[in-house]
């Protein structure tokens, strides 16, 4: 009786199979993490275009953008003082009835403060709204966003890097600020060519030198703890440029050192708070031009009401940021100084070439 051959996989062989397809599985991985990348970022340009059509839509409504922080809620048994304050309402509050969120926007209470610094009152009669987490507020290529910090998109107070609550916030060079939100013909710079609102990660909450996370209460080489580099003149821009490098380095230094490294207080801790490093940022540092967040120079780590609040991101090579005209750019780490300053301000008459971003 003939026994038939059975063919079988040798070792080797089965190692070959093994290694092809281990080879094919990271030919693989890569391009679906791209895909996975590029329908994240086009979410988040959508995210970006959706407060692009509120802006205007509220200008329509009171020819005006929103301010990006309102004046002092009644607080403490106190009248609104005309006055900005630590936990005003912000643009993204104001805007909510054109995001489709009308049923929001109708449920807060814009006479008392939202958050919990000098009213808690206005904080607990605002809680279900302000801590609403609303998916147009969140960008989907930073993990953290929606975890604890809810805010992934800030507006522009242009180059001016004084916190609250003083003259020089309020007169920002941003189409926002501390009580003021400019109308299109305020923009003489023109609206293709000045920043609304650009994205930025969000804090972790986790300390240590992490992105998104913040740092702090630190002295600027320039001038003292609470003076920043005026970056308003691009004539010193030279000076400008060594004198933001100079703080940079010093919130950098606090940023690797000191465990804590604002972890608590975060960027984007919340939409609803017209503050800096909430709800508005800066744009005297580069896309994505420093380690840390958000530096506060002047107190605290921390990015509520910092001097430098970075746009920054998780894509490759650059941030998303809104116009005012409503269009959204991808705008290059790579980007210079000035021009991104230029981009920034709203009257400055810089003129800035279509090649240089």
């Amino acid at each position: 009786m003939r026994i038939a051959n059975r063919r079988g996989f040798t070792l080797i062989e089965l190692l070959v199979v093994i290694a092809i397809i281990a080879v094919l599985i990271a030919l693989l991985l890569p391009a679906v993490q791209a895909a996975r990348e590029a329908a994240r970022r086009s979410q988040c340009v959508n995210n970006l275009k959706q407060i692009g059509l509120a802006m205007h839509n509220y200008h329509s409504s009171v020819n005006s953008f929103p301010l990006g922080s309102t004046q002092a809620p009644y607080a403490l048994g106190n009248a609104n003082t005309g006055t900005p304050a630590w936990d005003s309402w912000s643009a993204h509050a104001l805007m909510l009835n054109f995001l489709e969120q009308t049923a929001l926007y109708n449920a807060v209470n814009f006479s008392l403060a939202p958050a919990w610094t000098n009213q808690p009152v206005g904080y607990f009669t605002n809680l279900t709204v302000y801590n609403t987490k609303i998916n147009s507020f969140l960008c989907p290529s930073d993990g953290n966003a929606g975890k604890n910090n809810i805010n992934s998109y800030f507006a522009s107070v242009g180059t001016t890097t004084y916190n609250c609550c003083n003259s020089a916030a309020i007169n920002s060079t941003g189409v926002f600020g501390y009580l003021r939100g400019s109308s299109i013909a305020e923009i003489t710079d023109g609206t293709s060519n000045t920043i609304a609102f650009s994205e930025g990660l969000v804090g972790n909450l986790i300390p240590g030198a992490l992105p998104g996370n913040s740092t702090g209460n630190v002295s600027s080489p320039n001038s003292g703890a609470a003076a920043t580099v005026n970056v308003t003149s691009l004539s010193a821009a030279t000076n400008a440029i060594a004198g933001v490098q100079a703080d940079i380095a010093v919130c950098a230094q606090q940023f690797r050192s000191n465990p804590n490294n604002g972890s608590g207080q975060g960027k984007g801790n919340h939409w609803g708070t017209g503050a800096m490093g909430y709800s508005l940022f800066n744009t005297a540092i580069t896309p994505n031009g420093a380690i840390f967040s958000a530096c506060r120079m002047d107190c605290c780590q921390q990015a509520e009401h910092a001097h430098y609040v970075l746009a920054n991101s998780n894509h490759s090579g650059g941030v998303n940021v809104l116009m005012s005209d409503g269009s959204v750019k991808f705008i290059k780490n790579s980007i210079s100084y000035p021009t991104w300053w230029a981009l920034g301000t709203r009257s400055l008459n810089e003129t800035i070439s279509a090649d240089a971003y």
